[in-house]
């Protein structure tokens, strides 16, 4: 089912407002002949494991948006304790919290926000969530060492590339449309590593955690309260942040 022709107009405005003024990190492409056929890229934060990567987000958007939130699938393989092994993303915009207002550039924000702050606590990628917990150093190295082979390319993304022609003349599209991803959505396929440390089987292996290493109640950490006080008081604030 289509949207609305309201509900098409802000979409519409929201789309050329993204690509004269994007949000620091944050990029759309979408497809000149049908808005709805969108998709959205979050560069990764400084200072957080995703660092240097890129990350594709698919939008679905339903019959009653922008009454209900789009659907968001993360495309790019990431290793995070609210984005599943499947790409689905938990965040309470996307949900509860969901305000017709928001769009999707606060989406996207919201999405970038979430790789800074992890909520261990709504995990839904289990694994992600108790490796955050209980050796938020080893979650760290394992994330990066994901980012690395799935989201670090050899060149930036077409969109971020030409975020400066975009912006000096905004009323020119840019000329890349939304990945065909068929009816089914799924995440990309590992692509081969362009740069970053020679990884092997054994290495991967290593540095893997286990979910099989904690338990559901886990409190302390490998490496020491510490660290384990650290990482909880840090996905805590990040809960309120978003």
């Amino acid at each position: 089912m289509s949207l609305t022709p309201q509900a098409l107009r802000l979409l519409s405005r929201e789309t050329i407002h993204l690509r004269s003024d994007p949000p620091e990190g944050v990029r759309i492409v979408v497809d000149e002949d049908d808005l709805t056929n969108m998709e959205g890229w979050v560069q990764g934060p400084g200072g957080t494991p995703y660092e240097g990567g890129y990350f594709r987000i698919r939008f679905s958007f339903g019959p009653e948006y922008p009454n209900l939130p789009p659907k968001c699938t993360m495309i790019t393989k990431i290793f995070h304790p609210n984005i599943s092994k499947n790409g689905e993303i938990c965040v309470d915009t996307l949900k509860k919290s969901w305000n017709k207002s928001y769009g999707v550039g606060h989406v996207l924000v919201t999405i970038k926000c979430l790789l800074i702050y992890p909520n261990p606590e709504s995990a839904l990628d289990e694994e992600a969530g108790k490796q955050l917990l209980a050796d938020y150093d080893g979650y760290c190295k394992y994330a990066r060492l994901m980012t690395s082979i799935h989201a670090t390319p050899k060149l930036p993304p077409l969109e971020f590339r030409n975020s400066t022609a975009c912006s000096n003349n905004p009323s020119k599209p840019i000329s890349t449309k939304p990945m065909p991803l068929g009816t089914n959505v799924k995440q990309d396929p590992s692509p081969i590593i362009e740069q970053g440390a020679t990884v092997n089987d054994d290495t991967a292996k290593l540095l893997k955690p286990t979910a099989t290493n904690f338990t559901t109640n886990t409190k302390l950490p490998v490496n020491g309260a510490k660290t384990t006080t650290g990482a909880a008081s840090k996905a805590k604030r990040g809960v309120k942040r978003l």
